[in-house]
C-alpha cells in the first residue's frame, strides 16, 4: 500500500504535491484539472522499474511531454514513494534533471527498504555515482535507474515486486471485443490486450461468480461466462437468455455492447488473482448506465480490502454512494497551469455525513473546488 505519494513537475503537476491515499481513494475535478496525470505518475514509476526509465520515458513521447516546464525552461522531476510492504515498508525517491529540453539524467535516487528486523537494504546514488549501498554495486548510468539494476538483488527484491505489480486501467471495450492470442503476462495490462488469458483463468475460480453475478445485475440475462478457442485465438463468450426463445445462448464478446464489455474488463481486474498491491481505474463510469454505479462502487470496495485502489470520477452518482466515513477523497485542480491535489477534510464532509448535502452536489456546484484551493498562489 502507498501511504504518502510526492510528485514535483510530472506533466502538469506542480512543485511538492503530497498525498496520502487510502484504502479506496476518489479523485475528483474538472476536465484538465490533471487527474490522469496523477494516476499516471504509478505507471510512469512502474514502467520505469519494469522497462526501464528511457523506455518509460519514451513511452510517453519523450521527456519534453514528461516534466513541466515554463518559458522554455524545464524543472527537474521528482516522484517519492513511501510504501507498506508485506512483510515490512520501504522508502523510495528519485529525481530527473536535464539542461536542455529533450536532455535528461538521473541527479539523484534514493531507496531504504525495511523488514521486521530494521533495514535489509539501502542504497543512495547522485548521478553515475554511488554515494551508498547496500550490496553490490552495479554500474549504472545517467539515464537509467539504479533500482532496475538491484532488481534481482533479494534485498530490493520486496520493493521491486511492490512497484512492479501497480497497474492503471484505462478500460477499452474495442479491445476488449476482440478475439486475443494467449498471453501468459500478468497481470491484466492497462487497456485489456490480454484480458481473455485472463478471464479464462478467472473462470476457473471461486471469483466467477462474483463476475457473473456482476455482469447479470448490470444486464439482467447474463447467465454464465466462458472462454473458447477458434484458430488460434481465446474468444470470450457470454450466456444469455433470451425471451423470443425462453432458452440461453452463448454469445460472443463482439456482439455485447460497450458498457457490458468495459463493466466485464473492470470487474476482472479488480477480481485477477493473486491481488495487485495498487489498482488505479480512470473514470469507472464510462459508458456505463447510472444505474449500475452503485455495483460498480461496491466491487470497488470490495477489491480495496485485498489491494489498493485509486479512480478519477467526474461522475455525481458515482460520488453519491462512496462512504465519506472511510473513503479518502481528493480533489485535483489546476490554477495557472500547475496541477494541485488536496485531500477534503472532515469538516467539509459534515454536511453529507449529516444528510444536509449529497457530495455529488458539492462536486458539481464547484463548493468543493473553491474551499480548498481559494488560497493558491503563483510559485
Amino acid at each position: 500500500m502507498i501511504t504518502e505519494l510526492t510528485i514535483s513537475n510530472y506533466r502538469s503537476v506542480g512543485p511538492n504535491v503530497t498525498i496520502r491515499p487510502g484504502r479506496l481513494s476518489i479523485l475528483i475535478g474538472p476536465n484538465g484539472s490533471g487527474k490522469s496525470n496523477i494516476l499516471d505518475v504509478l505507471s510512469f514509476v512502474r514502467d520505469a522499474v519494469t522497462l526501464g526509465l528511457p523506455a518509460a520515458i519514451t513511452n510517453r513521447g519523450g521527456i519534453d511531454s514528461v516534466r513541466r516546464r515554463s518559458h522554455g525552461h524545464p524543472f527537474n522531476v521528482y516522484i517519492g514513494l513511501k510504501v507498506k510492504l508485506k512483510n515490512g515498508y520501504a522508502d523510495y525517491s528519485f529525481e530527473i534533471t536535464g539542461d536542455r529540453l529533450e536532455e535528461y539524467r538521473v541527479k539523484s535516487e534514493k531507496a531504504v527498504v525495511y523488514s521486521d528486523r530494521g533495514i535489509i537494504g539501502e542504497f543512495y546514488r547522485e548521478g553515475q555515482e554511488w554515494i551508498k549501498v547496500t550490496g553490490a554495486k552495479p554500474r549504472i548510468d545517467e539515464e537509467s535507474l539504479a533500482l532496475t539494476a538491484l532488481g534481482g538483488a533479494t534485498n530490493y527484491k520486496p520493493l521491486v515486486d511492490f512497484l512492479s505489480q501497480i497497474t492503471v486501467y484505462a478500460i477499452f471495450p474495442d479491445t476488449l471485443r476482440k478475439a486475443q492470442r494467449f498471453d501468459p503476462a500478468r497481470p491484466m495490462k492497462r487497456h485489456g490486450e490480454n484480458w481473455v488469458s485472463i478471464l479464462r483463468e478467472l473462470a476457473r475460480e471461486p471469483a466467477k461468480d462474483d463476475l457473473i453475478t456482476g455482469l447479470h445485475k448490470l444486464t439482467g440475462d447474463i447467465k454464465d461466462v466462458r472462454v473458447t478457442s477458434a484458430a488460434g485465438y481465446l474468444v470470450a463468450e457470454f450466456k444469455q437468455s433470451t425471451k423470443a426463445r425462453k432458452s440461453k445462448r452463448w454469445f460472443a464478446a463482439d456482439q455485447q455492447s460497450d458498457g457490458t464489455l468495459r463493466v466485464a474488463g473492470l470487474l476482472t481486474a479488480l477480481l485477477q488473482n493473486p491481488p495487485l498491491p495498487v489498482i488505479g481505474i480512470e473514470e469507472p463510469e464510462l459508458t456505463v448506465h447510472p444505474g449500475a454505479l452503485p455495483m460498480i462502487y461496491d466491487y470497488l470496495r470490495q477489491a480495496s480490502e485485498v489491494s489498493q485502489v485509486i479512480i478519477t470520477t467526474h461522475s455525481p452518482i458515482m460520488l453519491d454512494v462512496v462512504d465519506v466515513n472511510r473513503d479518502a477523497i481528493f480533489v485535483v485542480n489546476r490554477v495557472e497551469g500547475k496541477t494541485d491535489i488536496k485531500q477534503v477534510t472532515d469538516e467539509q464532509l459534515q454536511p453529507v455525513r449529516q444528510s444536509l448535502l449529497r457530495l455529488g452536489d458539492m462536486f458539481v456546484s464547484g463548493e468543493l473546488q473553491l474551499s480548498l484551493f481559494d488560497d493558491l498562489t503563483e510559485d
